[in-house]
């Protein structure tokens, strides 16, 4: 399960890229490359001022997962043009993708998909709620997802909340005594505890990283795209609203204030049942599991990439050594008001 995160960026010098796209899609332009967990991305800028994604896969993964990928964003393409995620660019010959191979033999599939402009979430002004606006984007697009189906949805990826159990084989890994105590803990929690759980909900092919990084905001504030599908899979829906809620955690002062809008934002769109909402605490704290034990490995594995890898971990951190231990009932209470709050919103 941990392949894929355990094998290098591919290494492709950006004039190799731009001979591909340039026989590939008749296109040509300035690359510049882009910071990534396990592909490879290159900023195309045409002369035109056309902007595209050129993406490399792992030579890891999988092809049914790549084309799993494409397909998700193809499938929102169909059933709502209006939604603003990347789309499929087809190549001279019509295709989505193609496999390229380098010089030490590592085969790489390649597609290109348009650009979506506007600022991140997570760096935006002027007023605009990061909790709101990603409460409502999400939920619309779990919607929209919810009679989509692949082949390849259900493989097995290690930032999926479903597979919080197996991470006790990356333990070791992590140096920090006491850290590794609280994630020792909070592996135990999950077996006992969410893990018998889960068979119960709902599951769907989710975005599965909605953090405000994913969400691009225009100058008024409105959500303009969402990007960044690497980690879409079939899990439980409402882990995807787990991940997403552990990204809008504070450090300081009240850790799910942001939490309880965005509940309240999603759930004004699309309902959560009540054992989705009564799981909702220890799947956050999951997710924050699974950032600190990724992390810790990851590092290690590409010291030169820490700080791109460790972004998230200080918060994620807080929460498995603080917020883990004190009692959630009253948290928990928060989340479901949250929710009747959304639902009488959507019910008129």
């Amino acid at each position: 399960m941990f392949r894929t995160l355990g094998t290098p960026v591919p290494v492709i010098e950006a004039g190799q890229a731009a001979e591909l796209l340039a026989t590939r899609y008749a296109l040509s332009g300035r690359l510049s490359r882009l910071p990534g967990e396990r592909d490879l991305n290159f900023l195309v800028e045409t002369a035109d001022a056309r902007r595209y994604l050129l993406k490399f896969a792992n030579a890891s993964e999988e092809a049914g997962v790549t084309d799993f990928q494409n397909r998700l964003l193809m499938h929102l393409a169909d059933v709502d043009s209006a939604f603003p995620a990347p789309r499929v660019v087809p190549t001279r010959d019509g295709e989505h993708l193609f496999e390229t191979v380098t010089a030490s033999g590592d085969v790489h599939r390649v597609r290109l998909l348009t650009w979506l402009d506007g600022t991140p979430l997570d760096e935006a002004t002027g007023g605009t709620s990061v909790a709101a606006q990603t409460g409502g984007i999400l939920a619309r697009l779990g919607r929209l997802l919810e009679d989509f189906d692949h082949p390849s949805a259900d493989y097995a990826l290690p930032w999926d909340i479903h597979n919080a159990a197996a991470l006790g084989e990356l333990l070791p890994h992590v140096d920090d005594a006491a850290l590794r105590a609280a994630c020792e803990r909070r592996i135990d929690r999950f077996r006992a505890s969410v893990e018998p759980r889960l068979a119960a909900l709902a599951r769907q092919v989710v975005h599965n990283d909605m953090n405000p990084s994913n969400v691009l905001v225009d100058d008024a504030g409105q959500v303009a795209g969402v990007i960044d599908f690497g980690d879409a899979v079939r899990s439980e829906r409402v882990n995807d609203v787990a991940v997403a809620a552990a990204y809008l955690c504070r450090v300081e002062g009240d850790p799910f204030a942001a939490v309880v809008e965005f509940l309240a934002a999603y759930a004004a769109v699309a309902p959560l049942e009540d054992e989705e909402v009564m799981l909702l605490p220890d799947l956050i704290l999951s997710r924050h599991l699974t950032t600190v034990m990724i992390a810790h490995w990851r590092s290690a594995l590409y010291p030169e990439n820490r700080s791109y890898i460790l972004r998230s971990e200080r918060r994620a951190r807080h929460m498995l050594e603080t917020v883990a231990n004190q009692p959630l009932d009253a948290t928990l209470e928060r989340f479901r008001s949250a929710c009747s709050a959304g639902a009488a919103r959507r019910t008129g």
